[in-house]
C-alpha cells in the first residue's frame, strides 16, 4: 500500500539518476530562475524609458546610450538565464527519466551561470532608476562565465546540445536587438554621426563572426551525435559554441554601451612588418590567448574547475584570483588592445619563429606573459634588446600601451602575484 502522496515513479527516477547515474537534484537551479522571473518586466521598462526619451526628441543613439548600462546588465542577465534553461531543456528531453536531475558538469555549469542572475538584476534596476547611475563593480561589456568543462572526460552530449540551443537562441536575439537598433536610428530626423555609423558595421562584423562560430558547432555536434568521435573533435565543438554565445552577449550589450557610443576610442595607428596596426577593441579572453603564457592559462583553468568567483578577492594567503587580475587589466585598459602591443607580439613571435628568442619562464604578475631571452640582437616594437639578455612586453608600460622591460637577468618568484596597482 501507498502513503497519500507517495510517487513510486518519482523515487524509482531519482534512484536511478542520483545512485546509478551520478546526478544532482537540479532544484536550487530552478529556484535561482524563479528568482529572475522579473527580469522581463524590468527590461520592459527599460524599453519603454528609451521610447519616452525618443518622443520627447531625443536623438535615438543618445537616448539608448542614457539607458545603456541598464540595458546591458538586463541583456547579460537574459543570456545567463536563457543559457541555464537550454542546458536544463536539453537534458531533460535526452532522457525523461531522469528529469530534474543533471549530470555534474551541466550542474556546475548551470550553478555557475545562475551566481550572476541576482547582481545582474539588481545592477539594471539601480541603472534604470539612478539617471547618474556609474558602475562600480562591473566593466561593460561584462563577460560570460565562468565556463566549466568536463574533468578528465568528454562532456555528455546533451550537454553539448543544450549550449548548442543557447547558441541558436542569443544568436537570435542580439541580431533581433542589433536590427531594432537599426531601425531606431534610421528613423532619426537628425543626421546620424559617423561613430555611430561605424558602430553599426563593427557589430555586424561581429555577428558575422560568431555566426561562423556558430555554425562550426552546429557542423561538429553533428558529427558527434552520428557516432564516436575523439576527444578532440568535443571539445572543439564546445569551443566554438562557448565563443559564439560569447559574441552574440557581446554584441547584445554593445549595440547600446554608452561607452562605445558616447566616448571616442584611441585610435593610434602604427605601420611596420609590411601591415597596419590599429587598436582595436578586445574581451577579457583575448587578453588571456593573446597575453598570457600557456602556464598561466592552465592554472585559470585549475581556478575555474575549482570553482573559484572570478570576481572574489582572494583570501590571506591564497594565491591571486587569475580571472580577476584579468578582468581588472582589462578595465584598466578600456577594453582596448594597443596597435604597439599588436606589433610588438608580432615582432615577438616572428624573433621565435627565427630562433632569435626563447621562452625561458613566464613573468609573475597579469597578463602572466611570456618571459624570453635573446640569442641574437633584435627589435620590438623599435626597442633594441641585446643578444643574452631577458626581456618581457609590459603592459602596464605608458598608460597600458605597452613598452619593453628587458635585463641582463630577471630575478626569479615561484607563484602568481597581483598586478601592479598603478602603471609605470
Amino acid at each position: 500500500m501507498t502513503g497519500k502522496g507517495f510517487d513510486p515513479g518519482k523515487v524509482w527516477r531519482r534512484f536511478i539518476a542520483s545512485s546509478i547515474h551520478g546526478e544532482i537534484s537540479d532544484a536550487t537551479i530552478q529556484g535561482y530562475l524563479r528568482s529572475a522571473s522579473q527580469i522581463e518586466e524590468i527590461w520592459q521598462q527599460i524599453d519603454d524609458k528609451v521610447a519616452l526619451l525618443i518622443a520627447q526628441g531625443m536623438a535615438p543613439w543618445d537616448a539608448y546610450a542614457k539607458m545603456g548600462y541598464a540595458l546591458a546588465f538586463a541583456r547579460a542577465c537574459r543570456t545567463d538565464v536563457v543559457f541555464v534553461q537550454e542546458l536544463l531543456h536539453a537534458d531533460a528531453v535526452a532522457d525523461p527519466s531522469t528529469a530534474g536531475y543533471l549530470p555534474k558538469v551541466t550542474y556546475d555549469q548551470a550553478m555557475a551561470l545562475c551566481q550572476h542572475i541576482e547582481p545582474l538584476l539588481e545592477e539594471a534596476i539601480i541603472a534604470l532608476n539612478n539617471p547618474r547611475y556609474v558602475p562600480s563593480r562591473y566593466r561593460l561589456p561584462i563577460k560570460l562565465g565562468p565556463r566549466i568543462e568536463s574533468e578528465g572526460q568528454r562532456c555528455p552530449l546533451p550537454h553539448l546540445q543544450g549550449i548548442l540551443a543557447a547558441g541558436r537562441q542569443t544568436r537570435e536575439w542580439a541580431a533581433g536587438l542589433l536590427a531594432a537598433y537599426e531601425l531606431a536610428i534610421g528613423a532619426a530626423t537628425t543626421p546620424v554621426p559617423e561613430a555611430i555609423t561605424a558602430h553599426i558595421e563593427e557589430m555586424h562584423g561581429d555577428l558575422a563572426l560568431a555566426d561562423f562560430h556558430l555554425q562550426t558547432g552546429i557542423d561538429l555536434v553533428g558529427q558527434i551525435s552520428q557516432g564516436d568521435v575523439t576527444s578532440e573533435l568535443h571539445e572543439q565543438a564546445e569551443d566554438m559554441l562557448w565563443e559564439a554565445i560569447v559574441g552574440f552577449s557581446m554584441i547584445s550589450q554593445l549595440v547600446a554601451d554608452p561607452l562605445v557610443l558616447t566616448q571616442s576610442t584611441p585610435n593610434s595607428i602604427v605601420t611596420a612588418n609590411g601591415k597596419q596596426y590599429r587598436d582595436r577593441r578586445v574581451t577579457e579572453d583575448d587578453l588571456w590567448q593573446l597575453l598570457a603564457s600557456a602556464s598561466a592559462r592552465d592554472d585559470l583553468q585549475k581556478q575555474q574547475r575549482m570553482g573559484i568567483d572570478p570576481r572574489r578577492e582572494p583570501r590571506p594567503g591564497e594565491e591571486p584570483n587569475l580571472a580577476l587580475e584579468m578582468w581588472e587589466l582589462h578595465t584598466k585598459m578600456h577594453g582596448i588592445l594597443p596597435a604597439e602591443t599588436q606589433q610588438a607580439l608580432d615582432d615577438i613571435a616572428a624573433a621565435v619563429r627565427r630562433g632569435d628568442a626563447e621562452v625561458f619562464s613566464s613573468w609573475a604578475s597579469c597578463p602572466y606573459d611570456p618571459a624570453y631571452r635573446t640569442k641574437r640582437q633584435l627589435s620590438v616594437a623599435g626597442t633594441t634588446i641585446p643578444a643574452n639578455y631577458e626581456f618581457h612586453w609590459n603592459i602596464h608600460y605608458n598608460n597600458y600601451r605597452g613598452g619593453v622591460e628587458m635585463a641582463q637577468r630577471f630575478g626569479s618568484r615561484d607563484g602568481w602575484d597581483e598586478a601592479p596597482e598603478d602603471d609605470e
